[in-house]
């Protein structure tokens, strides 16, 4: 009996919310690269901010997210599309 070995390539869009300290990936969040995915892995990416940086301003916040990128010391938080 012959058998086929077949591999899916179906890539699928995620947006992640990526948090990386003193040279370690402390944990990394996938949603679905759609509107609501985008909404919730935005949402995320603030309350991540916020977190570490009480006292950043709403503006502040977003400029944070605008960048895609959030680095206080040796913390960082990335969001970034993948696909």
């Amino acid at each position: 009996m012959e058998t086929t070995e077949t591999t899916d390539t179906t890539a699928v869009s995620t947006i992640n919310v990526i948090e990386y300290a003193n040279d370690t990936v402390l944990g990394v969040r996938s949603f679905t690269d759609n509107e609501s995915g985008n909404k919730e892995a935005e949402e995320v990416y603030r309350s991540i901010i916020k977190e570490h940086d009480p006292d950043s301003t709403i503006h502040e916040v977003e400029m944070f997210l605008e960048d895609g990128y959030y680095e206080q010391g040796d913390y960082q938080v990335f969001l970034t599309h993948s696909a």
